[in-house]
């Protein structure tokens, strides 16, 4: 397979060629368009592709990889394709251009169209009972789906990362991500997972808007799905996404270090503190499915900035627990571990603040249920959580400052929250609320 592909983005709000991809059957060359490199605004798509002149090769889609779908991507491509295993750069160019991740975009050789156009118009929400029932047909395996709703459902699926079934879909409020429950969940997540982003925003750290539907399937129960505003948009035009995993040159499966994503950061322009709230809290309710590709950062200007916060999950406090994404090698951190020296100084982060913001969350936890009960579809779904979250608030507890000898500071725990080119947020993001409510 020898093949020329196109490759675009964007700087500022302009989509520019940035050069071109050989594809060799399971090997890539890239190499800069010279008017790229010459160009004032521009960036390297990322650092295994840095800026110079010359071809540039990789094995696999490699820094390609946010452009190629994850495990669910990957299993509606194959259904689609009547086959049980396609080529690396046969999924990353068969994934539908308008729900692509971040700004890079494929076209053919002549740079005219786009790889995988749609083909049936982009779902919208109206669509959701149609996408939730052929999504829980292929997890049930079953080999009598609609050759037209297979379709519709892998246009919609797309380069978004994650084993769990999902599809971008249109609003009036433009593109949006839509999270489905899988048919053999044990408990609502996609619930908790629209509870978790609330807490998150009461605790400074930045997170994409959402909203909850409750969406009748084809054969009448009623499921929650979770709806997130593409953060990757600003209206019609894509914003340049990196994930972690391509930020730090690793691959699916590496785990990676908080320590290497924190320095990247703080290089790059990023807000280091924001990643120590994300990972105290995460080590607070067990978000354990932290790995590299759950992380990710936004081109702002010259720099790259933190994306929201997404894919974040608790999990029952029964629940063996050990973390992706480690802190200074250790895999089952602890939420006192977060007060460390080594730790606060990796983030930037003054232990009276820490604990500052330890206190902030022991109140909004002791808030998660009632949160939960707007979120979460079933009491079961909800009891699930109880013994989690009351621990994470004993636990914050444990951690906050003696009354008697600090004074509380209210705004301690406020992010840093990078402007876009305009001077406004990328895309719709939601920005922390007041330090005394939620």
């Amino acid at each position: 397979m020898h093949e020329r592909v196109v490759i675009r983005t964007t700087i500022g709000r302009e989509e520019v060629t940035a050069g071109a991809l050989f594809i060799n059957r399971d090997n890539g060359t890239f190499r800069y368009d010279e008017s790229y490199l010459a160009r004032p605004g521009a960036f390297a798509l990322a650092p295994a592709l840095p800026l110079v002149a010359g071809p540039l090769s990789h094995a696999g889609t490699g820094p390609f990889s946010d452009s190629a779908p994850d495990r669910w991507g990957r299993k509606i491509l194959e259904r689609a394709a009547k086959r049980t295993k396609l080529r690396e750069h046969e999924y990353l160019l068969g994934v539908a251009d308008h729900g692509r991740q971040g700004a890079t975009r494929f076209f053919d050789s002549d740079g005219d169209e786009p790889l995988a156009p749609r083909r049936d118009g982009v779902p919208t929400e109206l669509d959701l009972p149609d996408l939730i029932t052929t999504a829980d047909q292929v997890n049930e395996g079953r080999r009598d789906i609609a050759e037209q709703q297979l379709r519709r459902l892998c246009d919609a699926s797309g380069s978004l990362g994650g084993a769990r079934p999902k599809a971008s879909v249109t609003s009036q409020q433009g593109l949006w991500l839509a999270k489905f429950p899988k048919n053999d969940d044990d408990w609502d997540v996609p619930g908790w997972e629209g509870a978790t982003l609330v807490l998150q925003r009461a605790l400074g750290i930045e997170v994409p808007q959402h909203k909850m539907v409750r969406i009748a399937d084809k054969t009448g129960r009623v499921r929650n799905v979770l709806l997130l505003s593409r953060f990757d948009r600003n209206g019609e035009t894509r914003i340049p996404y990196m994930s972690a995993m391509t930020a730090l040159e690793a691959a699916d499966g590496d785990g990676g270090d908080w320590l290497d994503l924190a320095e990247f950061a703080q290089i790059n322009g990023a807000d280091p503190t924001e990643l120590w709230r994300r990972s105290a809290l995460g080590s607070l309710i067990g978000n354990a499915d932290d790995h590299l590709r759950n992380h990710g950062f936004l081109r702002s200007g010259a720099h790259w900035s933190l994306s929201p916060a997404f894919d974040v999950n608790p999990t029952p406090l029964e629940e063996e627990q050990s973390f992706q994404l480690s802190m200074f090698g250790e895999s089952n951190r602890r939420p006192d571990g977060m007060l460390e020296r080594d730790v606060l100084a990796l983030f930037g982060v003054a232990e009276p603040e820490a604990r500052s913001w330890f206190k902030r969350a022991e109140e909004v936890l002791a808030s998660a249920m009632s949160v939960a009960s707007k979120h979460v579809q079933d009491e079961v779904s909800q009891d699930v959580m109880r013994d989690r979250f009351e621990d994470a608030m004993t636990q914050a507890r444990a951690l906050a400052p003696d009354p008697t000898s600090l004074t509380r500071r209210s705004d301690t725990a406020q992010p840093r929250v990078p402007s876009g080119p305009n001077g406004g947020q990328f895309g719709r993001r939601s920005a922390p609320p007041p330090a005394d409510r939620l």
